[in-house]
C-alpha cells in the first residue's frame, strides 16, 4: 500500500526536478541557442538520473521511502523536457 508520505515524496521530487530544469534552461538560453544548450542540458540530466537513482535505491533500502521517492521523481521531468525540446528542434 502505497503511503500519503511517499506520494508527497514523490509529487516534491518532479516538483523539485522541474524547477532545475526550468533553471538550467534560464541560465543557458541567455549564452546560446536551444540547438547548443539542449544536448548539454540532457546529458546533465542523463547523470543527475543515475546519481538520483543510485541514492533512491540506498533510501529505499533503508526504508526512507519518502526520500527514495523524492530521488527517483527528481530525473523524470528534466530528461523528458530536454527530450521533448530536441525532438522539436531536430524533427
Amino acid at each position: 500500500m502505497i503511503r500519503l508520505d511517499t506520494v508527497v515524496g514523490a509529487i516534491g521530487g518532479l516538483t523539485v526536478g522541474y524547477v532545475l530544469w526550468l533553471l538550467a534552461i534560464s541560465i543557458a538560453g541567455d549564452n546560446a541557442t536551444a540547438g547548443r544548450w539542449a544536448p548539454v542540458i540532457l546529458i546533465v540530466s542523463a547523470v543527475l538520473a543515475l546519481c538520483a537513482g543510485v541514492w533512491g535505491w540506498q533510501l529505499g533500502r533503508s526504508g526512507r521511502y519518502p526520500w527514495a521517492a523524492l530521488a527517483f521523481g527528481l530525473p523524470i521531468l528534466p530528461v523528458v523536457l530536454t527530450l521533448a525540446v530536441l525532438a522539436d528542434i531536430y524533427a
